[in-house]
């Protein structure tokens, strides 16, 4: 899988000029799908065919689009929302649970429909 940004060293600990390099940057929009993890069952006991069913089952693939904060070795970071003082939520995904990831820069050839915005309001 080829790295949309060169990996940092993951065994030393991000210090705050790496955070800052990070903020500098333009994060990029890319598509990720990857397969989720799953549990089911708590401290109680559970019905047997019930867990079997569910291990049996195959793991959801599941589809994010976002921006890419961070790529490494272990895993990409992505957020959905970047403002000039804050961040959206951001969400680490484990590189071997990542099935492909794309950049998702327009073509020149390409321009995609400008969305309607009759009827829309902000805020």
């Amino acid at each position: 899988m080829p790295h949309i940004r060169p990996g940092t060293d993951t065994t030393n600990p991000t210090h705050s000029d790496d955070a800052d390099r990070a903020l500098a940057r333009t994060w990029p929009v890319v598509s990720v799908k990857w397969v989720d993890a799953e549990a089911r069952g708590g401290p109680g006991w559970e019905d047997p065919e019930d867990m079997v069913e569910f291990a049996l089952r195959p793991l959801a693939t599941v589809h994010t689009v976002g921006l890419l904060i961070h790529e490494c070795e272990q895993f990409v970071a992505l957020t959905d929302s970047r403002g000039p003082d804050q961040v959206g939520a951001v969400q680490k995904i484990p590189k071997a649970w990542i099935m492909a990831i794309e950049l998702m820069v327009p073509s020149d050839d390409v321009v995609p429909p400008a969305l309607p915005m009759e009827g829309s309001r902000a805020g």
